[in-house]
């Protein structure tokens, strides 16, 4: 039985809407750059935040899709979002952008996790698993991408390997 008096916690939230000027409503990915700003990856393109203001990166900016539903910082500062089937980064207020190779033209990104060493791993929504390295963009030799096309997170644990979440299930990769 337990004894004594239970203090709650109370927190203090705040929310951001399209009225304070992000730039969609349906937040699906969020990252911290180098700089510190915070990106939110939505359905009408990524906005970044300095504390106080939004400013909107959409199709008008360069973006190649307006839906953003990955985002990642790699160990070099980089920020890095998942838009449709094209993998962009930031470089300074420019973005450069690279669609997906041929057997991932009709996939959407949906999630990326960054390796130590900087490879990026790119999780897809129909077309399975893709890494960048000094090669370029590729599919991950030995994957199953005959069962495993639909990707939903990445996760790159401290050791090394990563794991993938699924539409069905989950896969390890040491």
């Amino acid at each position: 039985m337990l004894h004594g008096i239970a203090h709650g916690q109370q927190h203090a939230f705040r929310q951001f809407t399209t009225k304070d000027g992000l730039a969609q409503s349906q937040v699906r990915a969020m990252a911290q750059d180098g700089d510190g700003y915070l990106w939110f990856g939505t359905l009408g393109g990524a906005s970044r935040f300095d504390g106080t203001f939004f400013q909107n990166l959409a199709l008008q900016e360069g973006l190649p899709d307006a839906q953003v539903s990955a985002m990642i910082r790699d160990p070099n500062g980089t920020l890095w979002m998942g838009a449709g089937n094209f993998l962009v980064r930031t470089i300074g207020s420019r973005l450069i952008s690279a669609r997906l190779p041929d057997d991932g033209r009709n996939a959407r990104i949906m999630g990326l996790a960054s390796s130590a060493n900087g490879d990026l791993y790119i999780g897809t929504d129909g077309a399975g698993l893709f890494i960048r390295d000094v090669n370029g963009v590729h599919t991950v030799k030995g994957y199953p991408s005959d069962t495993a096309t639909h990707v939903r997170s990445l996760l790159m644990l401290r050791d090394g390997s990563l794991l993938v979440g699924l539409r069905n299930g989950l896969f390890a990769l040491p």
